[in-house]
Order: C-alpha cells, then structure tokens, then sequence
C-alpha cells in the first residue's frame, strides 16, 4: 500500500502513483482529517477518468476494477504503469479558506474487491467523461403530472445514504423521477428501477453559488479547467446542450451558500430553486426572498421556471438541526407535466415550466378547464383557476400573484374552488400558503410569514403578446440585483 499526505489550501494537487502489472483493483481511500471538503479524480495509464469522490472526515474509498467497482468508480481493464489521482480544494476563493491536511492510501491488489453489490445499475458516465443515458426510454406512457426530486445527495458527495438505500427511500416515498445531483460528481451509475426512473444530473459547487445541471451530456473535467470559481462555473455551464438539459440556480438566497455569479446569462437558465430542504432553519426566510426575485426576474420578462428540491443529505430518522421533521427525499416534490415518463419528457417539462411544487397538500387544479397548463403562453386571455387540496389535516389558502403582487387570496378545501383574474396581466401565478387565511388577511406583512408557511405553488402563465418577453428588460443576475437594489423591490 502507497500512502500520500499533506494539506492544500484552495488549490489542486495532482498525485502520481504506480500500479503494477498484473493488478485486478485499485482501491484510493482517503481522508481530510478534519472536517472540510476534497474532491479526488482518478486517472488511469491511459488518461482515462476512473472515478470520483468527494473527500471529508470519514474515511471514504473509490475502489476500481474490471467490473463491480465501488460507489463513484468506472468499471474498465487495469492497465499497469502511472495513474494519477487529481485532489481539488473548491473552497476558499471568495470564503474563508480552509486548507484541507489529507491522507490518502492506494491499494493495488491482484484480487478483486467484494464490493457487496445488491443493486442493479446501469452505467452513465463514461471513462471520456461522457454521459451515455437513453432519454428516449418510458417508464409509463401516460400524459400526466409525474412527481419527482431535482436536489439530492447520497455519500458519492456529503450525504449520509448510500445508493442502494437512496433507491429504496425514493420508491418508498413513490416518486416517479428522481436526481442524484452529487457535488460537482455525476453517479457514474444510476439504479434501474420499474417504479422510479433515475436521471444524470450534479451539483456545480462553487464559492459563487450552487446550480444543477439536470441531463448534462458530459461529467465535470476539470483538469484542463483554470481553478477558480468562475472558471469552473463556466465549465459547470458547458455541461448543458441547449433544447435537451435544464440548467437550476438551486437555494439563490439562502446564505452563505446564496448566487452571487452576476455574470450568468438568465437566458440559459430554466429553473430557480425557490424552496429547497424547508426542515432548514434557514429555508423559509430564504425561500420568502427568492420568491420576490422570481417576481421581478418574471416583470423582467425571463420567464424562469420555480421549482423545489429537497437537498437531502439525511438518512430517514436523522434530523437537521432545530426541525423536528426528517429531510428527506421527495420533500418538497417537484410535479412536472409530461407526455410519458421518459428523461426527453421530464427536461422539456423543465424547460418549459409545465410545473408545480408542493410538501404536502395533495394540490388538485387545472387553469381554463385543462385548455391552459403553467408555463403555458395564455395570449392574455383571462384565466379561471379551480384549485383543491386532499390535505385535511392543516388549513391552506391560495395566493394569486400577478405581475408582482396579490390580488387575490381563496381558502381551500377538498373540493375544487375557483379564482377567476381578467385580462391585463403579464403574468400570473399561484402560491399555496399553509395557514389560516384569517390569519394571513389581518398580517399580510412578509415578518408573519412563519404564521403562513410557503407550501408550494403553480408556476406562471403569461401573456407572449407583452413585449419584455420577446425582449427581456435584464440579462444577467447581476443586471437583476441592480435593478433591485435600484427599485428597492
């Protein structure tokens, strides 16, 4: 066994080793000795990508084989000479830096490793770092609102589940579409199941903010990338292929891990993250300040899709500080409509804002009968809403926002109930506030928000004919925050 040590500050460090013919595995466990973050690549004798992982205080390992390999690991053939493991410390830059002190050892064995493989899985990332992924393939062939989670975590990354025990959660909670969306990681193979279809995605991480690529059509390399934040943004950009993956800002005002890339386009953007794990303490304020973001990003005319996502780390009966609910997958969910359950379906969906979201109301609604679904370009025609809940055991109430402000407020119940918004908005969307609506009506105030919980809502129509939307008023986030910090909005 081979045993490296040292400590990097932000930074990269590229640690040759040398496997010797004849090897069936190699097995890199590693530590950061201390808490903190470090992201470790392996490259073979042939510069092939072999795995990634990220680092922390638990002993974590990629263990490397012709077949069977371990979580985060790329099967393939062992060939002899020097490999190289990559270790990227992405902390730093714009926060407090924190050098990682490290311990890394290498196992090369002539005997394969017993990875104790009890889940079927069917390889995505390839050892160029492609993503091989049949979108084209259903699940279900029924057009319908299919519910699923954009944000969640397994310990590829930081998260507390394994694979296998992520799946069984994920159909336990009877989700029809589910991201693992790792730490600057794609899972290098995603579980086959015949209830749930599990899509490639991950988590960009940087110091200016987290976003999702979900459906990239490569994994993130970052050998050839310079190291900083920005730099690695971009890379985390150019994951995307436009009309096929579906770019999210996920917890944009929820600090210290809030965006503050002002150089992004909007344009590229399809979701915004406006409710993600609402068991952190932190969430619902967080989630009250992105939605005033969405309302001027919409009066901007970059019609920007809000979605949630649970960013669960947590094993089922573990807890987040302060909460006494379990994070968990599937909390919020994000219902995406859908001609079929198929990857092709869920992104257009994405992209189109054919979405809601909600933690637990059970919503029922359609907009004009079903003639119109949100995202959809109403043409300004004047829009009745027939909403419900199945949700008896707490009060909830609508909230009509148009153009940037309510206009109206229903209470709800199981039985479908109507509001009706006549012609001359921009746009208008939908929140579901769990709460007395008395109690909302008397404190209409933001400060009393605890007292009408955000629990999801049904993303905007709009009127296409207005001109911002064939010509949007800002383009960038920075532009944005300029103009709200100008309007004070």
């Amino acid at each position: 066994m081979t045993q490296f040590q040292g400590e990097l500050p932000f930074g990269r460090v590229r640690i040759p080793f040398d496997v010797p013919a004849g090897s069936h595995s190699v097995t890199i466990t590693g530590t950061t000795v201390k808490k903190g973050f470090l992201y470790a690549a392996a490259y073979d004798a042939n510069q092939a990508f072999r795995g990634k992982v990220l680092f922390e205080k638990t002993h974590k390992s990629l263990a490397i084989q012709p077949e069977n390999s371990g979580l985060g690991a790329i099967d393939g053939a062992i060939p002899s000479c020097e490999w190289f493991l990559e270790l990227y410390n992405l902390e730093g830059e714009f926060r407090t830096e924190r050098a990682m002190q490290y311990q890394v050892d290498v196992l090369c064995s002539d005997e394969l490793v017993n990875n104790d493989v009890e889940l079927e899985l069917t390889p995505t990332v390839t050892s160029d770092h492609d993503i091989e992924f049949d979108y084209s393939h259903m699940l279900s062939s029924d057009s319908r609102w299919y519910r699923g989670d954009l944000h969640a975590h397994t310990q590829l990354s930081d998260g507390h589940n394994t694979l296998a025990a992520a799946k069984d959660i994920v159909e336990s909670q009877g989700l029809d579409f589910f991201f693992f969306t790792e730490h600057n990681i794609c899972q290098p193979k995603l579980p086959v199941s015949n209830q749930c279809l599990f899509l490639p995605a991950l988590e960009v991480t940087t110091d200016l903010g987290h976003f999702n690529v979900h459906g990239p059509v490569k994994s993130l390399d970052l050998r050839e990338v310079e190291h900083s934040s920005q730099a690695t943004m971009e890379a985390g950009l150019s994951l995307a292929k436009s009309g096929h993956s579906s770019l999210g800002i996920n917890h944009p005002m929820m600090k210290p891990w809030h965006w503050h890339y002002d150089q992004v386009d909007l344009g590229q953007v399809s979701t915004f993250e406006v409710c993600c794990d609402p068991t952190w303490s932190t969430s619902p304020k967080a989630t009250e300040e992105a939605l005033l973001v969405l309302n001027e990003m919409w009066n901007c005319g970059q019609r920007i899709t809000a979605i949630g996502g649970s960013d669960s780390h947590l094993e089922p009966h573990e807890r987040n500080p302060k909460s006494d609910e379990p994070s968990i997958y599937g909390d919020p969910s994000t219902f995406v409509y859908s001609h079929g359950l198929s990857g092709e379906g869920i992104l257009s969906g994405l992209r189109n804002g054919q979405v809601y979201l909600e933690r637990r109301c059970g919503l029922k609604f359609d907009i004009n009968l079903g003639d119109l679904l949100p995202g959809n370009d109403s043409q300004g025609q004047a829009l009745t809403y027939r909403i419900a809940v199945s949700d008896s055991e707490n009060p909830y109430y609508a909230e009509c926002v148009v153009d940037g402000e309510i206009v109206d407020r229903m209470a709800l119940s199981d039985e479908l109930q109507s509001i009706h918004i006549g012609e001359g908005y921009r746009w208008c969307r939908v929140d579901i506030r769990r709460g007395e609506l008395s109690s909302a009506l008397t404190n209409s105030t933001q400060s009393e928000s605890d007292e009408h919980d955000f629990e999801g809502c049904i993303n905007a129509v709009f009127d296409g004919k207005q001109p911002e939307f064939n010509q949007p008023l800002v383009r960038t986030w920075g532009e944005l925050m300029e103009r709200m910090s100008r309007d004070e909005v």
